[in-house]
């Protein structure tokens, strides 16, 4: 008669915590409608090294030949949080930043939108695209 093997594992549950890919995809989606998709946002993952996740945020240009610029880049392992980003700070020196918790993640995406230099791209890129049309 043939052994039955037991079943191990025990209950299984997904975690309750907005993963950091999720947020990002929203943002980029944002873009597309902010602009009337003259301009879409992208968002790239990858693995890591370390076993762990990055994800880019790019901006594209569609009709600039998918011009594309990357905002920003984060990285976390299987556990989303914390996340790591590097910036730069006003002499242009890097830094590694943690993120502990998904309301870090969104007042540092909040940040990063809303700085000088992404509403300097973002204006310099919908001058082109409609520029271009």
């Amino acid at each position: 008669m043939a052994q039955t093997i037991p079943d191990l594992w025990p209950e299984i549950e997904q975690t309750q915590v907005v993963p950091p890919v999720a947020i990002l995809r929203e943002q980029a989606a944002l873009l597309g409608k902010k602009t009337n998709h003259l301009l879409e946002g992208r968002v790239v993952t990858s693995t890591n090294i370390s076993g762990g996740f990055t994800h880019s945020f790019d901006i594209v240009a569609p009709t600039l030949d998918d011009y594309t610029y990357r905002l920003f880049s984060i990285t976390h392992g299987v556990i989303p949080y914390p996340v790591e980003t590097t910036e730069k700070d006003e002499r242009g020196y890097f830094s590694s930043v943690s993120l502990a918790s998904e309301q870090e993640l969104l007042d540092y995406i909040r940040k990063i939108l809303n700085s000088d230099e992404t509403k300097k791209v973002v204006g310099s890129l919908l001058a082109q695209v409609k520029a271009a049309s």
